[in-house]
């Protein structure tokens, strides 16, 4: 039976909105409930929160209840290979921190697929027919190990999968929305922000000055 590590990729930085995935939301932090939507995925046997090994994300190391690993900042697809060695996998699915209305069903129908094609990476987002926030990506630990090989530019590391997307060898599949739903539920401005409370039904916090550079709410 394949062992299959939900790795979810955060930082404190971020050029629009520093410390985004610390904004209170929904009773707790945006970084918490993308956490505890990816432990709702049926078929997952680890979630790992993989954020980078400098002072400025020392304050994510602290999420509770957190399985936490620290690498590269930057080199992303290094963070993820790197993490695979501490929470070994067959495959993993990847999340982005700043998705927190992902949903876990969508997420489970994504890694059905994967293993009902025999594919070696499955996605939702190629082409995009879900609203920007629901994606979700699947591969192979052998894939992203032969990624991390090879992969010597900035932006295949930095984004992590461009290699699998692209290369010709690659088994891929997509699972489509039998209709196109267009909409943003992806945290990247304040404006994002607000949209997601009132999705959720809460209130939005205020935004301070954190430690470091970030910016938070409270």
């Amino acid at each position: 039976m394949a062992r299959v590590v939900c790795i979810v990729q955060a930082r404190t930085g971020s050029t629009r909105l520093p410390g985004k995935v610390l904004l209170p939301l929904n009773g707790h932090t945006v970084i918490e409930e993308v956490l505890a939507r990816c432990k709702r995925i049926k078929g997952i046997d680890e979630v790992a929160l993989a954020i980078p090994n400098n002072w400025e994300n020392d304050i994510l190391a602290d999420i509770p209840h957190a399985a936490i690993f620290r690498g590269s900042e930057h080199d992303v697809l290094g963070r993820y290979a790197d993490c695979v060695k501490v929470f070994p996998a067959d495959v993993v699915m990847r999340i982005t921190g700043d998705c927190p209305l992902l949903c876990p069903e969508l997420c489970h129908d994504v890694l059905n697929l994967f293993f009902e094609a025999e594919a070696e990476y499955a996605c939702n987002n190629d082409p995009p027919t879900f609203p920007k926030g629901f994606d979700c990506e699947v591969f192979t630990v052998d894939l992203l190990q032969q990624c991390d090989r090879i992969a010597n530019g900035s932006y295949a590391r930095e984004h992590v999968t461009p290699l699998m997307r692209e290369a010709k060898h690659v088994r891929r599949v997509n699972l489509a929305s039998p209709w196109r739903m267009e909409g943003r539920c992806v945290l990247d401005t304040w404006e994002d922000y607000l949209v997601i409370c009132a999705a959720l039904g809460c209130e939005p916090g205020k935004r301070v000055r954190a430690a470091g550079s970030a910016q938070i709410a409270v």
